[in-house]
């Protein structure tokens, strides 16, 4: 008898050739359709038409250069014709670029834009339509704040067009289009840091020649010294004169009001150079321990690295040194001048007060190229110099 097939296994085999044929003529099949689409695959490829345009001369990019060194060193002077002479150049060297200005702020400050009047002068040109590139040396020359430093690169780049900036140190253009947007966040914070660290160490080297008794206060717009070029305190003889009357005046019961009625009236110019005085002004004058020789530092600090505003200390060491300098006030009439002061709460009365000569009155320069020099009333005579001239010999002899 005939051995019975296996049903299951010849199934499986049908099965199996019916997969590798269908397989096979899958691939056969696509390889007819690739051997088909190489001869023609019926499609047309158009080529764009090459247009004939006339050839236009480009504009040249309007370029200007922000420049600025915080303080007025003498080595950072040459560091600031340095920046104005590299920027220069190579904006006159670029056949493609046409010089805008060059926007300049010489010991100023860039923890903000308020006194940096060369900065505030580009922003205004380049909202104006001015400038089409803005160069500068680094991020820390475009400022220290980075409030107003992505404030005003957000103003630039809102323009239309926008003015790019790029800062030349860092390698980076600012286009405003988002690429280098985190990285100008970063780098301006660390400039912001790096103020912050330069203002707490410069105020702890003030605060340690405060100590040490060595620190040379300010005398701008003090009455009656000026500091001379080797920065040592000096009394200057004529406005001497008009800090003495002040004080006589103040001794002889006047009061600060009528001080400043009285100068006012006779054409003496305030510490400010203003024609009129201020009863504020002769009070500051009066309280001023400086005019008895002694120095109190440290009245005042600044509380913001970025607003630099000067507040009144309540919260800080101060730091007095007695007979720091030479004296316009003697000591004891000073302090009689202190005790007037806090005593009177009575009613005003009208004193009868002497004129100050003021036609002996000068002022001396006190910065530029002729500092030092006194300045003389035209109208006096040769006998009124000769005399003021006496006068201040003998100051400066009394002095030696």
């Amino acid at each position: 008898m005939t051995k019975p097939l296996d049903p299951k296994k010849i199934e499986a085999a049908r099965q199996t050739n019916s997969r590798a044929e269908r397989r096979e003529q899958k691939r056969k099949q696509i390889q007819d359709e690739i051997a088909a689409n190489q001869l023609s695959n019926g499609v047309i490829i158009i080529p764009p038409q090459k247009r004939h345009e006339i050839p236009t001369e480009r504009p040249k990019l309007r370029v200007a250069a922000y420049c600025r060194v915080s303080t007025q060193e003498e080595q950072q002077i040459g560091s600031f014709d340095m920046q104005i002479h590299h920027f220069t150049k190579r904006i006159e060297g670029n056949p493609n670029w046409e010089l805008v200005e060059i926007y300049q702020d010489e010991g100023i400050s860039a923890t903000t834009v308020e006194k940096r009047l060369g900065f505030q002068k580009m922003i205004a040109d380049a909202v104006d339509g001015k400038i089409d590139l803005i160069l500068t040396k680094s991020i820390s020359r475009f400022g220290r704040n980075i409030v107003d430093i992505l404030n005003n690169l957000s103003t630039l780049s809102a323009l239309n067009p926008p003015v790019s900036v790029e800062f030349e140190t860092e390698g980076i253009t600012y286009t405003g289009d988002g690429k280098n947007g985190l990285l100008i966040s970063l780098l301006a914070a660390l400039a912001e840091m790096e103020s912050q660290q330069k203002s707490e160490a410069i105020k702890a080297g003030i605060r340690w020649r405060m100590a040490e008794g060595i620190y040379k206060f300010s005398v701008q717009n003090t009455l009656g010294y000026y500091r001379d070029h080797f920065g040592r305190l000096v009394i200057e003889p004529t406005e001497a004169r008009i800090v003495e009357y002040i004080y006589e005046s103040c001794l002889k019961g006047a009061r600060p009001a009528e001080i400043a009625a009285a100068l006012t009236e006779q054409g003496i110019k305030s510490p400010m150079g203003n024609d009129l005085w201020s009863a504020g002004t002769i009070r500051s004058i009066l309280k001023n321990e400086k005019y008895c020789g002694d120095a109190l530092m440290q009245k005042t600090y600044t509380k913001d690295f970025r607003t630099h505003k000067s507040v009144k200390n309540t919260d800080l060491n101060m730091y007095f040194k007695e007979n720091h300098h030479t004296a316009i006030v003697k000591k004891e009439d000073w302090l009689k001048v202190q005790k007037l002061l806090s005593e009177r709460r009575g009613t005003s009365h009208k004193a009868t007060l002497r004129l100050l000569k003021n036609h002996f009155i000068a002022c001396r320069v006190k910065d530029g190229l002729f500092k030092g020099y006194l300045i003389m009333d035209s109208h006096w005579s040769p006998a009124e110099r000769r005399e003021f001239i006496k006068i201040v010999d003998e100051a400066q002899n009394t002095k030696k």
